[in-house]
């Protein structure tokens, strides 16, 4: 239920006759008195940030209580949850009492039952820090509050403008803004040639002949799909997974078979084209590969000894328009309709984003990374190569929808599969894909497909 920003609901009261509208009498706004202004407060904060009656009060006016841990659920490592705790603890009394829960990487052990529990799981917690593909879940099952737009311009105001892709592309469902990036890492071109030259996914490959197997792209367990959606998205712009109007899964369509057929074309020209982002960085920095795609590891993840300097270019791309696609394990974060401490999850939330000392987080951690303008270099002395490149390329505002819809992890780790299996020369790549699309169809099904055809039109940004 939306509040102005006093506070108040202009939307109907329900009492016990019914359902009427805004109590706006002729004889004006009845008087309430001091001592019922302090009773109702007093309800509304014991009511939770989950009920519209809590005002949106700026820190200048009240500030959040030190005593009570804040509750946060960290979808993500025990070493992202400790070093969250640590940057906060150097800037705020408030103690974080932080649950981890692992990042689903390879969903196969998931089903449709306990992707649906998940949102109850974030109702007992005041703030969740999640991937973005569990966001449509969440926002369906009414477990996140919206962000107000005046919440959202002081966040600006204080750690600086988001940059224009995240304000675009990240924490919104149904055109409703319910989260804000605290990350926004995307796959980059990555060389050792600093006069390297490659505009279009072909390019790419007749380069990669040329270094004798010492390539490669994202394609372990788990970011396969990640790779392939990253070639989709900067290959053509019409048509998208689904159709939307009956939620049939076009994933099977030449457009994507033709991605894929190029895509392991390439990866058959590596060594190793099994990797993850993470493996690939570091095999860069010690020098055993020369090139590949994937994005910056923090800076004591690095291989050691010596070590070379990455050079961060735009991804090959096939298409006009140029649009920008984030993966499923990007980090948003969110505030509960079970919170309980509405001030300290705003502030904490907005620190998150681009806060004192978070600048050591985001060095610390693999997902986190800057999200506002001017402010990637808080607490460090000069900004990576990959960091000053994610600037300059989340100016981008157009973007490719990535999977959050209700089931998002279930759809994408049956793609994920399936692509294993052509990379593995199991399968062609039309078969693939028809086998992909064959599960979407069923997932689809089990959800409920005319639940899933508006859950997928609210995640395109439509208010459906």
């Amino acid at each position: 239920m939306p509040l102005d920003r006093n506070g108040r609901s202009d939307s109907p009261r329900t009492t016990r006759e019914g359902t009427v509208g805004p109590d706006r009498s002729a004889v004006g706004p009845k008087r309430i008195s001091r001592r019922s202004v302090c009773v109702i407060a007093g309800a509304a904060l014991v009511a939770g940030c989950g009920k519209p009656v809590v005002p949106d009060v700026t820190q200048s006016q009240a500030k959040p209580r030190t005593d009570v841990p804040l509750r946060i659920l960290l979808v993500g490592s025990e070493s992202d949850a400790e070093a969250i705790r640590v940057a906060w603890s150097m800037t705020m009394e408030q103690p974080l009492e932080i649950e981890v829960q692992p990042l689903a990487i390879d969903a196969t052990e998931l089903s449709v039952e306990s992707l649906a529990s998940f949102p109850e799981q974030v109702k007992r917690f005041d703030v969740a820090i999640v991937a973005q593909s569990q966001l449509g879940a969440i926002a369906q099952a009414d477990a996140a509050v919206t962000l107000s737009s005046d919440l959202l311009q002081r966040y600006d105001a204080d750690y600086g403008k988001q940059c224009p892709a995240v304000a675009d592309g990240l924490g919104l469902y149904g055109g409703e803004p319910y989260a804000i990036g605290v990350g926004a890492k995307l796959f980059a071109l990555l060389t050792l040639d600093a006069e390297l030259q490659c505009e279009t996914w072909s390019e790419y490959h007749d380069w990669v002949k040329q270094l004798d197997g010492k390539a490669a792209e994202p394609l372990a367990k788990g970011w396969a799909a990640a790779a392939f959606f990253n070639r989709c998205a900067s290959t053509f712009s019409l048509g998208w997974l689904f159709d939307r109007a009956s939620m049939k899964a076009e994933v099977a369509g030449d457009d994507y078979v033709g991605v894929l057929e190029q895509m392991i074309a390439t990866a058959k020209l590596s060594q190793n084209p099994a990797l993850t982002p993470g493996q690939i960085w570091r095999s860069l920095k010690a020098g055993e590969l020369r090139g590949g795609i994937g994005f910056e590891l923090p800076i004591e993840s690095a291989a050691g000894g010596e070590e070379f300097d990455v050079i961060v270019m735009d991804c090959p791309r096939e298409a006009e328009s140029d649009q920008l696609l984030f993966t499923r394990q990007t980090p948003l974060a969110l505030i509960s309709s079970g919170c309980r401490q509405t001030d300290a999850s705003k502030q904490f939330i907005g620190w998150l984003s681009g806060g004192e000392r978070v600048a050591t987080v985001r060095q610390q951690t693999d997902r986190f990374s800057p999200t506002r303008q001017g402010n990637q270099s808080e607490g460090m002395t000069q900004p990576s190569a990959y960091s000053r490149w994610l600037e300059g390329r989340l100016q981008v505002r157009q973007i490719a929808t990535g999977l959050m819809l209700p089931g998002a992890d279930l759809y994408y780790d049956a793609l994920d599969s399936q692509l294993i299996r052509c990379l593995n020369g199991e399968l062609t790549a039309s078969a693939a894909l028809t086998e992909a699309a064959d599960a979407w169809e069923k997932i689809t099904d089990q959800i409920g497909r005319q639940q899933q055809t508006v859950a997928w039109k609210r995640t395109l940004g439509f208010n459906a």
